[in-house]
Protein backbone atom coordinates (compact mmCIF):
# COMPACT_ATOMS: atom_id res chain seq x y z
CA UNK A 1 0.00 0.00 0.00
CA UNK A 2 3.07 2.66 0.88
CA UNK A 3 4.72 1.45 -2.65
CA UNK A 4 1.22 2.75 -4.18
CA UNK A 5 1.01 5.84 -2.08
CA UNK A 6 4.37 6.78 -2.73
CA UNK A 7 4.18 5.98 -6.79
CA UNK A 8 1.29 7.92 -6.94
CA UNK A 9 2.38 11.05 -4.35
CA UNK A 10 5.94 10.88 -3.93
CA UNK A 11 6.56 11.57 -0.73
CA UNK A 12 4.17 14.44 -0.29
CA UNK A 13 2.05 14.02 2.72
CA UNK A 14 -1.55 14.74 0.86
CA UNK A 15 -3.17 12.88 4.04
CA UNK A 16 -4.79 16.47 5.34
CA UNK A 17 -5.53 17.18 1.61
CA UNK A 18 -9.32 17.06 0.20
CA UNK A 19 -9.41 14.89 -3.34
CA UNK A 20 -9.70 18.03 -5.48
CA UNK A 21 -6.23 19.67 -3.81
CA UNK A 22 -4.72 16.12 -4.62
CA UNK A 23 -5.63 16.40 -8.24
CA UNK A 24 -4.79 20.22 -8.70
CA UNK A 25 -1.07 19.05 -7.30
CA UNK A 26 -1.84 21.82 -4.34
CA UNK A 27 1.53 21.34 -2.02
CA UNK A 28 2.40 21.55 1.94
CA UNK A 29 2.12 25.34 1.17
CA UNK A 30 -1.46 25.25 0.28
CA UNK A 31 0.19 26.05 -3.50
CA UNK A 32 -0.70 25.22 -7.05
CA UNK A 33 0.36 26.23 -10.46
CA UNK A 34 -1.29 28.04 -13.00
CA UNK A 35 0.33 24.72 -15.36
CA UNK A 36 -1.32 22.63 -13.24
CA UNK A 37 -4.07 23.81 -13.12
CA UNK A 38 -4.11 24.16 -16.88
CA UNK A 39 -3.19 20.50 -17.09
CA UNK A 40 -5.67 19.49 -14.76
CA UNK A 41 -8.21 21.24 -16.60
CA UNK A 42 -7.38 19.42 -20.20
CA UNK A 43 -7.10 22.62 -21.95
CA UNK A 44 -5.40 23.01 -25.10
CA UNK A 45 -2.10 23.67 -24.86
CA UNK A 46 -2.14 26.21 -27.53
CA UNK A 47 -3.77 28.51 -26.05
CA UNK A 48 -2.19 28.93 -22.43
CA UNK A 49 -1.19 32.22 -22.68
CA UNK A 50 -4.23 33.36 -23.68
CA UNK A 51 -5.88 31.63 -20.94
CA UNK A 52 -3.20 32.95 -18.33
CA UNK A 53 -3.72 36.71 -18.84
CA UNK A 54 -7.70 36.36 -19.34
CA UNK A 55 -8.11 34.26 -15.97
CA UNK A 56 -5.18 35.31 -13.75
CA UNK A 57 -3.64 39.20 -15.03
CA UNK A 58 -7.10 40.39 -16.03
CA UNK A 59 -9.08 38.71 -13.35
CA UNK A 60 -10.87 41.35 -11.59
CA UNK A 61 -12.07 38.92 -8.87
CA UNK A 62 -8.22 37.94 -7.62
CA UNK A 63 -4.91 40.29 -6.40
CA UNK A 64 -1.76 39.45 -7.50
CA UNK A 65 0.59 38.69 -4.57
CA UNK A 66 -2.28 37.56 -2.51
CA UNK A 67 -4.36 34.98 -4.83
CA UNK A 68 -1.00 34.75 -7.17
CA UNK A 69 2.31 35.25 -7.57
CA UNK A 70 3.52 35.61 -11.41
CA UNK A 71 6.94 33.93 -11.93
CA UNK A 72 9.13 32.64 -15.10
CA UNK A 73 10.10 28.87 -15.37
CA UNK A 74 13.86 28.60 -15.62
CA UNK A 75 14.77 26.45 -18.34
CA UNK A 76 11.31 26.25 -19.88
CA UNK A 77 12.72 28.04 -23.48
CA UNK A 78 16.04 25.92 -24.87
CA UNK A 79 15.15 27.39 -28.00
CA UNK A 80 14.91 30.34 -27.27
CA UNK A 81 11.90 33.12 -27.48
CA UNK A 82 9.56 34.86 -25.27
CA UNK A 83 9.16 32.91 -22.19
CA UNK A 84 6.14 31.21 -20.54
CA UNK A 85 5.07 32.74 -17.69
CA UNK A 86 3.19 30.66 -14.97
CA UNK A 87 1.98 31.82 -11.26
CA UNK A 88 1.95 30.60 -7.75
CA UNK A 89 -1.82 30.08 -7.27
CA UNK A 90 -3.69 29.16 -3.35
CA UNK A 91 -5.21 26.36 -3.34
CA UNK A 92 -8.84 28.59 -3.18
CA UNK A 93 -8.04 30.53 -6.55
CA UNK A 94 -6.94 27.60 -8.04
CA UNK A 95 -10.71 26.04 -6.80
CA UNK A 96 -12.45 28.96 -8.24
CA UNK A 97 -10.93 28.85 -11.57
CA UNK A 98 -11.53 25.27 -12.12
CA UNK A 99 -15.27 25.88 -11.10
CA UNK A 100 -15.52 28.44 -13.67
CA UNK A 101 -14.09 26.27 -16.69
CA UNK A 102 -16.98 25.52 -19.50
CA UNK A 103 -15.53 21.64 -20.05
CA UNK A 104 -15.96 18.62 -18.30
CA UNK A 105 -13.09 18.88 -15.60
CA UNK A 106 -15.16 22.14 -14.54
CA UNK A 107 -18.11 20.02 -13.98
CA UNK A 108 -16.22 17.73 -12.45
CA UNK A 109 -14.98 20.70 -9.98
CA UNK A 110 -18.69 21.98 -9.76
CA UNK A 111 -20.04 18.59 -8.89
CA UNK A 112 -17.34 17.79 -6.18
CA UNK A 113 -18.50 21.03 -4.63
CA UNK A 114 -22.02 20.81 -4.51
CA UNK A 115 -21.66 17.02 -3.16
CA UNK A 116 -19.60 18.37 -0.66
CA UNK A 117 -21.96 21.05 0.41
CA UNK A 118 -24.82 18.54 0.18
CA UNK A 119 -22.90 16.38 2.39
CA UNK A 120 -22.49 19.17 4.94
CA UNK A 121 -26.04 19.81 5.17
CA UNK A 122 -26.35 15.90 5.68
CA UNK A 123 -24.20 16.06 8.95
CA UNK A 124 -25.65 19.44 9.77
CA UNK A 125 -29.27 17.61 9.87
CA UNK A 126 -27.47 14.59 11.74
CA UNK A 127 -25.94 16.56 14.22
CA UNK A 128 -29.29 18.74 14.81
CA UNK A 129 -31.45 15.65 15.02
CA UNK A 130 -28.50 14.02 18.18
CA UNK A 131 -28.60 17.13 19.67
CA UNK A 132 -32.21 17.21 20.16
CA UNK A 133 -32.00 13.54 21.09
CA UNK A 134 -29.56 14.14 23.55
CA UNK A 135 -31.50 16.74 25.02
CA UNK A 136 -34.84 14.18 25.29
CA UNK A 137 -32.89 12.00 27.11
CA UNK A 138 -31.30 14.35 29.51
CA UNK A 139 -35.07 15.57 30.36
CA UNK A 140 -36.27 11.89 30.57
CA UNK A 141 -33.08 11.45 33.14
CA UNK A 142 -34.23 14.35 35.16
CA UNK A 143 -37.60 13.40 35.47
CA UNK A 144 -36.52 9.68 36.60
CA UNK A 145 -34.49 11.29 39.20
CA UNK A 146 -36.85 13.22 40.51
CA UNK A 147 -39.52 10.42 40.56
CA UNK A 148 -36.64 8.26 42.24
CA UNK A 149 -35.79 11.16 44.63
CA UNK A 150 -39.84 11.38 45.88
CA UNK A 151 -39.69 6.98 46.67
CA UNK A 152 -36.50 7.61 48.89
CA UNK A 153 -34.42 5.70 46.50
CA UNK A 154 -31.08 5.08 47.46
CA UNK A 155 -28.59 7.19 45.57
CA UNK A 156 -26.65 3.66 43.99
CA UNK A 157 -30.26 2.28 42.82
CA UNK A 158 -30.82 5.91 41.09
CA UNK A 159 -27.25 5.47 39.66
CA UNK A 160 -28.28 2.17 38.80
CA UNK A 161 -31.05 3.34 36.74
CA UNK A 162 -29.84 6.09 35.06
CA UNK A 163 -27.24 3.62 33.65
CA UNK A 164 -29.78 1.10 32.33
CA UNK A 165 -31.70 3.94 30.83
CA UNK A 166 -28.46 5.54 28.92
CA UNK A 167 -27.20 2.00 27.67
CA UNK A 168 -30.76 1.44 25.80
CA UNK A 169 -29.67 4.77 23.99
CA UNK A 170 -26.17 3.90 23.52
CA UNK A 171 -24.57 6.04 25.91
CA UNK A 172 -21.85 4.06 27.74
CA UNK A 173 -20.93 5.29 31.14
CA UNK A 174 -17.88 4.33 33.22
CA UNK A 175 -18.05 0.67 35.20
CA UNK A 176 -17.84 2.89 38.75
CA UNK A 177 -20.38 5.10 37.71
CA UNK A 178 -23.15 2.66 40.18
CA UNK A 179 -21.40 2.52 43.35
CA UNK A 180 -23.28 0.07 45.42
CA UNK A 181 -21.98 0.28 49.18
CA UNK A 182 -20.80 -2.00 51.62
CA UNK A 183 -23.94 -1.53 53.75
CA UNK A 184 -27.33 0.63 53.57
CA UNK A 185 -28.30 3.17 55.91
CA UNK A 186 -31.70 1.80 58.10
CA UNK A 187 -33.95 4.30 58.55
CA UNK A 188 -36.67 4.25 61.80
CA UNK A 189 -39.36 5.17 62.06
CA UNK A 190 -41.20 6.25 65.43
CA UNK A 191 -44.78 6.05 65.81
Amino acid sequence: MNDIFKETFGTADTSKQTPIEIALGVDGQGMTTAKKLYEFLELDASNYAKWFKKNIIENNFAEENTDYWVFVPKDENPLGGRPTQDAKLTASFAKKLSMIQKNKKGEAARNYFVGIENGAKKLFEQISSTEIQVGEIASYLKAMDRVAVRQNLAPHKIAENFKRVSEQFGIQLTNDFVKIPEYEQMHLTLE
